[in-house]
């Protein structure tokens, strides 16, 4: 999904949604591009977030080609031009059933689980 500077409005029911059948997993919500993503405990890898009405989730580079080319997923594409490669985008049709959606996450947090731990950024000094 081609996007651009004009990201779009969060879809607040998603995002509750999201939260709910999550709940069952080992993640996290975080603010992340302007709306709510959610981590993994374990490595504090992003793993799915909210993008407008639909999802975006992370299933690897290799997968994420394979589901994009078979039509069961687009390109993630935030920034129009710099994919998101190892993330696919699932519109709301793909994802009206909560069903659909929880396998979707476990998906996600399957693979992202599986990543070495987010390395901690070294906090900036500061002048005095």
């Amino acid at each position: 999904m081609p996007m651009s500077d004009n990201w779009p409005e969060m879809d607040r029911d998603l995002e509750e949604r999201i939260e709910g059948l999550a709940a069952a997993l080992p993640v996290r919500r975080k603010k992340m591009f302007g709306t709510s993503s959610w981590f993994m405990d374990s490595n504090d890898q992003m793993m799915a977030g909210v993008w407008g009405d639909g999802v975006m989730v992370r299933v690897g580079e290799d997968e994420a080609g394979s589901l994009v080319e078979s039509g069961k997923a687009e390109v993630f594409d935030p920034m129009g031009g710099r994919p998101m490669r190892e993330y696919v985008f699932l519109n709301a049709d793909r994802i009206a059933e909560d069903s659909d959606l929880i396998e979707w996450l476990e998906r996600a947090a399957g693979f992202t689980s599986g990543l070495a731990p987010k390395k901690k950024k070294p906090r900036a000094k500061r002048k005095r």
